[in-house]
């Protein structure tokens, strides 16, 4: 009875744990977002017709960065804002999508299932439970079977939670039935990770004849521009003409700051315990948890004030305030070694930086609010003007990219690209400081005229009759080692060397070359001796002689063959889930309202 008081008590917290659960499987395996609430407050996109409101993505972009700054210590900024941002958008459409495709495919749950998967497919959250589990911490599944035949025990927590994630399952097991892994399939991901091989090759890089090709006629540049004038499309692009009021220390600011560790000073001299002041005080945060300890460091470790300080101070002495590009510190030197013929000292100190007080801060914010106010009934340059400020411009961008100057700042691009020449924004608060743009200059999208890209395609034509060059040589190369050539030899004809790479592995990424799969390829095809014809690569052509290779273990490969077959069924799985929902985005309708927000 014990037993069954405890779980009729845990029925709401095993509730909870499996809601949470079913939910971070969706995220996890399926990149799904979470459940929705709160009223509709407009909407943000619509998925074949299927509305995402705003609260809705609010809500979880809020939960995603309360998760970012619990996991990271500090809030997202920039490009982590832009990213969380889209993820948290694609798992709400990724959501809409995967329950269209569960009611288009009619897959249900009847009750028999739910029956059948609670009496013999507990759920992973009930195996855990100990009250399942025997002396060993090993799930019971007699334990279990005996609790669910219990009238008092209310299963329709666990009953609803089954009947709601089996259609979900349904249409993973659809789609996994595809994924199979034959034994040879086992055996070439074996191998890939197995087979080593040492070969020599000779390198006819292109950028080596450049000077060689001699500069392009005007037809060829005329006749070039024609072929590929898709590759001088540039999107839509806009400017900004703005204002940043940097939140910097005023001398004010610096002034109280050193107000402040003379006090903090004053205190340790009293007696107060420095590391404990070090936790109150420093805004070190990863050194005031440890009571300011730093550990022992060499003088290279440090910036030359704070070194010069601390290796110039006595052991068990307080120095400072000294001050470095971080700002004020105060350092107590704790004890000094040699090591490895070099001093060290083991210190600890309080830092407090030189930043914007409040005060600092509201009166820079007051002061942008003036300008985006002033600046809907008069000229936004006249009014930065007037209150003496610094205008800046920015360069053209595109749509969701870097703003230069700015940064990443999705709101104020969207702003951008929703708006018109002459529209100003709100106050922006960036990590700089408070900002303030007016759109400048729209530049629709168009093909850039022949003079705009010339010397790109002049580039560009030099830079394909060089490979083409290349080939050549590399082609007149491997006639005469038919001929019976050494291979050394033919590379010194061509003023080349012969390299070597050792433990040469069935990887695209080749060490010293980067990302050449036609060189792997080519090169494990060979036998040993054998010489490949010239093999083009993304900077040249190459000439590879196989020396040697080490073929994968047969009985090695047998003994893991279920492990490995597993690992690759795995990996087809998610290859199997990936292409099957870019297929269903690709032909749904899925509009994006996003812009519209700031």
């Amino acid at each position: 009875m014990a037993m069954m008081n405890r779980m009729r008590e845990n029925t709401k917290t095993i509730l909870m744990i499996l809601v949470f659960a079913f939910i971070l499987t969706i995220i996890i395996d399926w990149g799904m977002g979470g459940l929705s609430s709160g009223p509709s407050r407009g909407v943000i996109a619509k998925v074949n017709g299927d509305e995402i409101t705003y609260d809705e993505f609010y809500q979880q972009y809020e939960n995603q960065l309360r998760l970012y700054r619990d996991q990271t210590g500090i809030d997202a900024t920039g490009t982590q804002l832009t990213q969380l941002e889209n993820q948290v958008f694609e798992s709400l459409v990724q959501q809409r999508l995967v329950n269209q495709e569960i009611k288009r495919l009619k897959l249900k749950a009847t009750d028999k299932e739910v029956l059948e998967e609670i009496y013999n497919n507990p759920p992973d959250v009930l195996r855990q439970e100990p009250a399942f589990q025997d002396s060993n911490g090993v799930f019971n599944m007699r334990l279990y079977q005996q609790a669910l035949e219990n009238p008092q025990m209310n299963w329709m927590p666990i009953e609803n939670y089954v009947r709601m994630t089996l259609p979900y399952s349904k249409l993973e097991n659809l789609l996994q039935v595809v994924a199979t892994v034959s034994n040879e399939d086992a055996w070439l991901y074996y191998a890939k990770q197995n087979a080593k091989a040492r070969v020599d090759y000779i390198a006819y890089n292109a950028a080596a004849y450049v000077d060689q090709v001699g500069e392009p006629d005007e037809k060829e540049i005329k006749d070039h521009y024609s072929k590929n004038k898709e590759q001088y499309r540039l999107p839509e692009r806009r400017q900004l003409d703005y204002i940043l009021l940097e939140t910097k220390a005023t001398a004010a600011d610096t002034q109280l700051v050193h107000s402040r560790i003379e006090e903090i000073l004053n205190d340790l001299n009293s007696g107060s315990d420095f590391g404990q002041m070090a936790q109150i005080y420093s805004e070190d945060t990863g050194s005031a948890e440890q009571q300011g300890d730093l550990g022992y460091f060499k003088r290279s470790a440090m910036v030359a004030p704070f070194a010069d300080a601390a290796f110039n101070a006595k052991v068990g002495s307080i120095v400072g305030p000294v001050e470095s590009q971080f700002g004020l510190h105060l350092i107590q030197v704790l004890d000094r070694k040699v090591e490895a013929g070099e001093d060290q000292v083991h210190a600890r100190h309080i830092l407090l930086k030189f930043a914007a007080s409040p005060a600092t801060k509201e009166g820079l914010r007051e002061e942008a609010a003036y300008v985006a106010e002033y600046a809907k009934e008069d000229d936004f340059r006249k009014v930065v003007e007037s209150e003496n400020l610094k205008l800046q411009s920015t360069p053209p961008f595109e749509a969701d990219a870097f703003i230069p100057g700015i940064g990443m700042q999705p709101s104020l691009n969207r702003f951008v690209f929703r708006g018109k020449v002459g529209d100003v924004t709100p106050v922006i608060e960036t990590e700089a400081g408070y900002l303030v743009a007016m759109i400048s200059d729209v530049i629709k999208e168009h093909i850039q005229p022949l003079e705009e890209v010339r010397n790109q395609i002049i580039s560009e034509v030099k830079q394909a009759k060089s490979k083409d060059l290349a080939r050549e040589k590399a082609e007149a190369a491997y006639n005469r080692l038919q001929q019976g050539a050494a291979f050394d030899q033919v590379a010194a004809d061509d003023n080349l060397t012969v390299k070597r790479l050792e433990s040469f592995m069935m990887t695209p990424n080749v060490r010293g070359l980067g990302t050449e799969p036609e060189f792997v390829g080519t090169a494990f095809s060979l036998a040993e001796g054998e010489i490949s014809k010239p093999v083009e690569g993304s900077r040249g052509y190459f000439l590879v002689q196989m020396l040697n290779k080490v073929e994968p273990d047969r009985d090695t490969f047998e003994r893991q063959k279920d492990a490995l077959k597993l690992q690759v069924l795995k990996s087809r799985q998610s290859q199997t889930f990936a292409l099957w929902y870019n297929q269903l985005k690709e032909k749904s309708d899925i509009q994006d309202f996003r812009q519209q927000y700031l």
